[in-house]
């Protein structure tokens, strides 16, 4: 039995190197997607995520957004100022006094700060 299953990825040796590193590639690419992929928010944690956002705009509270774009998960912090429903962007003012926007669309999570 044992000689079977040493047998079986004979073939695998005589792979052109083109085809490996085209394998390589496509198991790389998968693995990426997979670690990127959006994650399905149900409408309850949206509505949690909005009340918490309603709140620290109202009492100037500090936040870190957690945002998934195409380049992968990334973190923003600051107190919200207001979020803009026409353009779908929350603006922040971060330590510098400076304003960041945030896609609202690609937020994942919202906690204090």
């Amino acid at each position: 039995m044992s000689k079977k299953m040493t047998q079986q990825f004979l073939c695998s040796k005589m792979m052109l190197p083109e085809h490996c590193s085209g394998l390589r590639k496509y198991a790389e690419d998968k693995k990426w997607a997979e670690n990127h992929r959006r994650p399905l928010l149900d409408e309850q944690f949206r509505e949690e995520l909005q009340q918490i956002l309603e709140l620290a705009m109202a009492e100037q509270q500090p936040l870190k957004f957690t945002v998934l774009d195409s380049g992968g998960y990334r973190a923003y912090s600051g107190i919200p100022l207001r979020s803009d429903p026409a353009t779908g962007l929350i603006y922040l003012r971060s330590g510098s006094s400076r304003l960041q926007a945030v896609k609202a669309s690609e937020v994942v999570g919202i906690e204090p700060f």
